[in-house]
């Protein structure tokens, strides 16, 4: 009997951690180095995109959108991000910057003006989850329009 109940426990115990690898395998490699953009990702943050950024940076995203001339600070090139770093494409820098932890000059105080709340986990009840997704979107798209 004590053996039977000893060899449940770690059944049950092998079955805990097969899960948790489930879990966590993922958000880790998501969060892994990569050399280039993740193509689907690029792909979903081509709406993010052109629904957030784009009435200022263009669809082009070379900073010449429809409301940028009426901006007090042009609005950036950002096909040109990884060449203004010798190359180097700042993923985890443009994340910052998206989510508002790393300003930017012309983006007031940490928020993008024309996104609102678009981003925030309080508005529409999106879990932080949601957000952070649509935010690696976004990063992965404009890592994969880099000159």
């Amino acid at each position: 009997m004590l053996s039977m109940l000893s060899m449940l426990r770690t059944q049950r115990f092998a079955w805990g951690v097969g899960i948790l690898m489930l879990l966590v395998l993922p958000l880790a490699a998501s969060s892994a180095s990569q050399s280039e953009p993740d193509e689907q990702q690029a792909l979903m943050g081509s709406g993010v995109f052109r629904s957030y950024c784009a009435s200022c940076h263009g669809t082009s995203a070379q900073g010449d959108g429809d409301i940028a001339q009426h901006l007090r600070v042009a609005p950036a090139d950002l096909t040109r991000i990884a060449e203004r770093r010798d190359g180097d494409f700042p993923y985890d820098d443009v994340v910052k910057i998206i989510d508002g932890r790393k300003g930017v000059k012309g983006h007031g105080r940490g928020e993008m003006p024309v996104w609102g709340d678009a981003f925030a986990v309080t508005s529409g009840g999106r879990t932080e989850e949601q957000v952070q997704k649509k935010i690696r979107e976004l990063a992965h798209y404009l890592w994969s329009i880099q000159k």
